[in-house]
């Protein structure tokens, strides 16, 4: 069994091992794939199985032979944030208070953020043609956003995708929530 662990490595789970931790079938997943650019911040992406799949990966994945080394300074980057994450489990608790104060500011204002239970908060905008202009509106205003248009969602289901941080305060959420809310309004998203 493969677990795809993008959004959950280090977020999820008593020990922020993720989904498959959270919900106790560690045991039952063969592969863990995941990424290094979203929970530890640098990038690039890991395997982890047993020691027969990753010779085998070594040898067989058609990615692995056009791919580079991470840089050293990514490395030392990635393994100061594990050290990081492994010291300071309390980060996780924050990172979800965040998550919780964003989601209900922004529902509260009438803004659609679908149903995510991760730190990845959709915005949806439902306007293909739209998305990168409001995109660049909320950049002037102080609000940087990646936009997700088809073919990496479905026509018509454009949105946002907002990664929320334990690092925010409580005041760069509000100043945040106030821009996103201003400008989805301006563009006639919101009422």
């Amino acid at each position: 069994m493969l677990i795809d662990e993008a959004h959950s490595t280090f977020i999820f789970g008593a020990n922020g091992r993720g989904v498959a931790e959270h919900f106790g079938v560690d045991d039952q997943i063969d592969i863990h794939i995941g990424t290094f650019s979203k929970s530890l911040g640098g990038q690039g992406g890991f395997v982890a199985g047993s020691r027969q799949l990753i010779d085998y990966l070594r040898g067989f994945s058609r990615s692995r032979f056009f791919s580079c080394a991470l840089a050293p300074t990514v490395t030392a980057g990635l393994l100061a944030a594990l050290d990081l994450a492994e010291k300071e489990p309390e980060l996780r608790t924050k990172l979800w208070d965040n998550v919780e104060f964003m989601q209900n500011r922004l529902r509260s204002a009438g803004v659609d953020v679908g149903d995510s239970a991760s730190q990845v908060i959709p915005i949806m905008i439902r306007d293909d043609a739209r998305v990168f202009d409001i995109g660049e509106q909320l950049f002037r205003e102080g609000v940087f956003i990646n936009p997700v248009k088809y073919p990496a969602v479905g026509k018509h289901k454009s949105r946002f995708r907002m990664s929320i941080s334990a690092a925010h305060t409580p005041e760069d959420l509000e100043e945040g929530a106030e821009i996103i809310v201003r400008v989805l309004k301006r563009n006639g998203i919101i009422e």
